[in-house]
């Protein structure tokens, strides 16, 4: 039933009213000085009005056509007035709507010491495609104890005999509308006013016109009296071009006990001004932000309290009489006599004008500290650009699409926007004065005058009807996204809100179904599911939209020269490339097992209950790739053709298994090998996302086959980025060609001989398969106590044991072979790592302390390792 004023904005003019809806818009959004205060919203009119007709027969009366009588209409408004006069002589208001009332007053006193209010009226028609000038009721000075009386009189006034003949004469039902009301603090004025940010008269002149009194504004709304009148110029520093200071001998003011009276001005100030130059500034200037957040000319109702503070207490837009051939007179020609910039560049995202300097977005770093008329160009249509689009004029960029989510932003805001003109970054220069014109896409250097009336003057009033407000409450069920961490208890189905978070549950629950098991087990699907064999260990599910795979495919798995898809045959070539899978990427050190050892979540890798599954979605032209390996996600979105502005590339990297300071080196890396790649990047922490459109097949074709080297490049990069000095060493490897130095198996491989012991035997089994492939001689036992006694006989060159079993501990292990042994090199692997047991391993000299679950290329990398300085070792020793 009641909504606070700083919960109000443009989006509830079908709850609170245009009236109200605007004021809260200024306040919340804009940052306008308004009086504290709440509004009663049309559920409650609508309550009242149902309460009222189940006492007595309205409807007849309620339901008059817009074509009836006016007899009819007389009668209907002396039927209605009656039984409001009745309920409100007898303060009658549904029980809800009446504890609501007295409720928030009674907040507002306690927050307000002597308040008074002005009740005013917002019906939901009012200040919309029709003003309702004086049609109804707004009351002034009323005491808390008779806020709910006069609610209820500006209620009745819905049904006098102007405003239902007002409605009739508009075409609408004289008695259908509903009425929100207003309930603010009174500003105790010393002046007054209303503010024209065009000259209604002359609208082409480059002014603003102020009338002003001494005392409450209600007098210059009426006319009862004289008014001071200035003329200011719409541009810094808002000089008063011209000013009439009238005879000022009334005012209004509040009246002691409630409601407001005529007093005489004192002598002293009959002919003085009643507002200063200062403040005249002041206020232009906040008729101007205004102006600029509602996109057209405005009428604005204000007043200065007794400290000179300004509060704008009404803006509605600027009713000005046609315009006759204003745009064709004064806009023909208007390339003869302004330079141009650009004519004809891109695309149009959104319709405007606008004038302003120009902010090359890429020489600014701090996007919160723009200036007030700043037009943003940039390169790319980023979305980290939408948080600066609210204080924009307008935007344009080198490359972007009107589809994009900057343009949407852009729509969403009515912010002018050109994109993809591909020039304007080398054309405008940081600073320059120009004229935006959205609507026939074209940009001129300087103040083009007759544009920026035109469109101050353009009717916008589509944002005023009732379909336009409903579809944009309509929106805010839609489109906001909550639900985005799938990680989060937060991240349930009782938890969506929108469409938007429904569409985003389902994809993430649909993903982690398809990937749950190697084959889908939903009835009909089977078809259209496969296992894609490769030459690296990766597991990763097919599904096939059409025309993926090639034609007559019968067998549930399916090999690299049987997928059709262009985005991943191209992603494959570069991933299976030579060199790019290393079995044994960089060295983990004990700083790089003690950040990971302390990571929080579930890994699935080699030694986990279940293999890990990769879920790729694909059709001839596109591929929807869900890659996850270890601790890293990625993404890949991409669409290939021949048509070049259908093309694009959707590149996401996040996570990793060190801590943030080696991973946000690691995204470094790929921010800047995705940078020389021509991807528009954004980084965040660990979160690298790219993205690349409107290129070439081939081009398309290059890049693909990169990402697919990138991913395979990156899998364990961070581990080895142990300084920052590493990041230049890698881009530059990458860059060259030269992706994994231990790619090949070495002669030293082949003659190490490696012990493992687990008393799990599927861990013995898992990891002598991978090292017997890597060209090592294994042996596996599971008992540790038959290992010391295997020990006593053969030396090996790495010992891998676990740390916890049943008889001697895998330290007991390492102390032994550090009592025997001085060159046996040795690899701890644990499910129970403590800081005391890695230092022990530490002081014994184990080459690597590895944390259970883990991945086979990681401790691939450890055994090299340790089979390198066992075989230095030996040669030392044999010399």
């Amino acid at each position: 039933m009641i909504l606070p004023l700083q919960e109000t904005n443009g989006d509830l003019a079908d709850v609170v009213g245009q009236k109200m809806a605007r004021l809260g818009e200024l306040r919340n959004k804009a940052g306008c000085r308004t009086p504290e205060g709440f509004v009663v919203s049309a559920a409650a009119c609508q309550r009242f009005l149902d309460q009222l007709a189940e006492a007595a027969d309205l409807q007849r009366w309620l339901d008059l056509p817009p074509d009836c009588e006016e007899s009819a209409l007389e009668q209907a408004a002396a039927g209605l007035k009656e039984y409001l006069a009745r309920a409100r002589s007898r303060a009658r208001l549904p029980e809800e709507v009446a504890r609501a009332i007295h409720a928030a007053v009674a907040t507002l006193g306690k927050e307000h010491e002597g308040v008074t209010l002005a009740v005013r009226s917002s019906a939901l028609d009012e200040d919309g495609e029709l003003s309702f000038a004086g049609q109804h009721r707004s009351l002034l000075g009323v005491t808390p104890d008779r806020a709910a009386r006069a609610y209820l009189e500006v209620l009745a006034s819905l049904y006098s005999v102007e405003a239902m003949r007002y409605r009739r004469n508009n075409n609408m039902p004289p008695a259908g509308g509903l009425m929100a009301v207003g309930c603010l603090c009174m500003v105790e004025a010393r002046a007054a006013g209303v503010l024209y940010t065009l000259d209604p008269g002359q609208p082409q002149n480059d002014v603003m016109l102020v009338t002003a009194s001494h005392g409450l504004g209600k007098i210059v709304v009426e006319g009862t009296g004289g008014t001071d009148r200035f003329v200011l110029g719409r541009r810094q520093p808002h000089e008063v071009v011209s000013r009439s200071l009238g005879r000022k001998e009334w005012m209004y003011a509040p009246r002691p006990g409630g409601g407001v009276h005529k007093v005489r001005v004192p002598p002293d100030r009959v002919g003085a001004p009643s507002i200063g130059d200062a403040k005249l500034a002041e206020l232009a200037a906040t008729a101007l932000r205004i102006e600029k957040h509602m996109k057209r000319a405005q009428d604005i109702e204000w007043a200065l309290d007794e400290q000179g503070e300004l509060y704008v207490l009404q803006a509605r837009p600027l009713r000005i009489a046609p315009r006759d051939t204003l745009g064709e007179r004064d806009l023909s020609g208007i390339a003869d006599r302004y330079p141009v910039l650009l004519s004809g560049r891109g695309e149009v995202a959104c319709r405007g004008i606008a004038h302003g300097h120009v902010c090359l977005v890429d020489q600014r770093p701090q996007l919160d500290k723009l200036p007030d008329d700043a037009i943003l160009v940039a390169r790319y249509s980023r979305p980290v650009l939408a948080a600066a689009m609210t204080s924009a004029r307008a935007v344009i960029t080198d490359v972007g699409t009107a589809t994009g989510h900057l343009a949407t932003i852009a729509r969403e805001l009515c912010v002018p926007a050109l994109m993809d003109t591909e020039i304007a970054t080398q054309v405008l220069r940081d600073g320059d004065e120009i004229t935006v014109d959205a609507e026939e896409n074209i940009i001129y250097q300087g103040h083009v005058d007759e544009l920026i009336h035109y469109n101050l003057l353009n009717d916008r009033s589509y944002r005023d009807t009732p379909e336009f407000r409903l579809l944009q409450r309509m929106l805010r069920k839609i489109a906001p996204l909550h639900l985005k961490d799938p990680a989060s208890s937060h991240f349930s189905a009782n938890n969506c809100s929108t469409y938007h978070d429904v569409i985003r549950f389902a994809h993430e629950k649909a993903v982690e179904a398809l990937t749950e098991n190697y084959a889908l087990k939903a009835p009909g699907l089977g078809r259209s599911a496969f296992r894609l064999e490769l030459p690296v260990p990766l597991d990763l599910l097919l599904i096939d939209l059409g025309d993926g795979l090639v034609e007559g495919v019968a067998d549930q798995s399916v090999v690299v020269r049987q997928v059709v898809s262009a985005p991943l045959r191209a992603l494959l070539d570069g991933l299976t490339a030579e060199g790019i899978w290393s079995r044994g990427p960089a060295d983990m050190d004990l700083d790089g097992f003690m950040s990971s050892a302390t990571r929080s979540g579930d890994l699935t890798g080699p030694l986990a209950a279940r293999p890990q599954l990769n879920l790729a979605l694909v059709s001839a032209n596109y591929l929807n790739l869900n890659l996850k390996l270890g601790y890293h996600f990625n993404t890949v979105d991409c669409y290939m053709a021949e048509q070049r502005n259908a093309n694009f590339i959707h590149f996401r990297f996040a996570g990793g298994v060190t801590e943030m300071t080696r991973r946000e080196r690691r995204a470094e890396v790929l921010q800047r090998i995705l940078e020389q790649h021509g991807f528009l990047v954004e980084r965040k922490g660990d979160l690298v996302i790219g993205s690349v459109k409107k290129i070439s097949q081939d081009a398309m074709v290059e890049r693909m086959q990169m990402i697919g080297r990138l991913i395979g490049y990156t899998r364990q990069l961070d581990i080895s980025l142990r300084d920052d000095g590493r990041v230049e060493q890698l881009i530059n490897s990458f860059m060259r060609g030269e992706y994994s130095p231990l790619s090949r198996r070495t002669e030293m491989q082949a003659r190490a001989e490696i012990l493992v012991l687990d008393d799990e035997s599927i861990v013995c089994e898992r990891l002598s398969d991978y090292l017997e492939n890597e060209g090592y001689l294994v042996e596996t036992l599971g008992d540790s106590q038959q290992a010391i006694d295997r020990l006593r006989q053969k030396r090996f060159d790495v010992v891998i044991t676990d740390l916890k079993m049943k008889g001697p501990t895998g330290l007991d292990i390492v102390h032994f072979i550090r009592q025997q042994d001085q060159h046996t090199q040795m690899i701890i692997i644990t499910g129970y790592a403590t800081m005391e047991a890695a230092r022990d391993a530490q002081y014994c000299e184990v080459v690597d302390f590895i944390h259970k679950p883990f991945h086979l290329d990681q401790l691939g990398a450890a055994v090299k390792k340790a089979a390198k300085k066992a075989a230095r070792l030996r040669k030392h020793v044999d010399q």
